[in-house]
């Protein structure tokens, strides 16, 4: 069975085992094909997540540096939790945002001095996941944050997933509340649904 705990548990474990040099690889070409799939329609609002570097997760600097330099006319959001909620708010992330780490060692803008952006406004989110499947389901660290938030935008919003490992055929406990995504980006390939 492909439940989620199971999924978590293996993925998180395969995500570890990478050397530096693998990670730094896989993130270059998710990186590549990401910018090479990726079609603007003027000034975007695009959410990204902060790495959980202790966890290596996908490096989205290189993605969110990238961008600011290609790329004037949008705004980047990055995501900040609501302490002792499962809630996130989401804050403008340019040059001038001062960085916080909370207790996952993950950065966040600071909420006291960063300009907040409200769900509506974005119209693309790039997810965090550990494991996906073929139908576009992700497996995250099971604390819902993104489910919750992406269930607050507009319907029209692209929702995309970045993923250093190929999808499983079907995760079987998949509930009302999971939100399946548009794409994944891999670093071999772009799945879309």
């Amino acid at each position: 069975m492909m439940d989620k705990a199971a999924l978590r548990k293996d993925f998180l474990s395969k995500r570890m085992s990478l050397t530096e040099d693998d990670s730094l690889v896989k993130n270059n070409l998710i990186c590549q094909n990401l910018f090479a799939a990726l079609t603007l329609k003027g000034s975007e609002t695009i959410h990204l997540f902060l790495p959980q570097i202790i966890k290596k997760e996908i490096d989205t600097w290189q993605i969110i540096n990238q961008l600011q330099a290609s790329f004037s006319q949008i705004r980047i959001v990055a995501p900040y939790v609501i302490p002792g909620t499962k809630e996130m708010e989401h804050y403008l992330l340019d040059k001038n945002t001062k960085l916080i780490t909370n207790p996952w060692g993950i950065p966040e803008p600071d909420p006291a001095t960063s300009i907040r952006v409200n769900v509506e406004e974005i119209d693309r989110v790039y997810i965090p996941l550990l494991a996906f499947d073929e139908r576009g389901y992700r497996v995250g660290y099971g604390g819902g944050y993104y489910d919750r938030f992406l269930a607050k935008c507009r319907p029209d919003i692209v929702k995309t997933g970045l993923s250093f490992f190929d999808p499983v055929s079907k995760i079987d406990d998949i509930d009302p509340y999971d939100m399946p995504m548009n794409a994944c980006i891999m670093p071999e390939k772009i799945w879309t649904w």
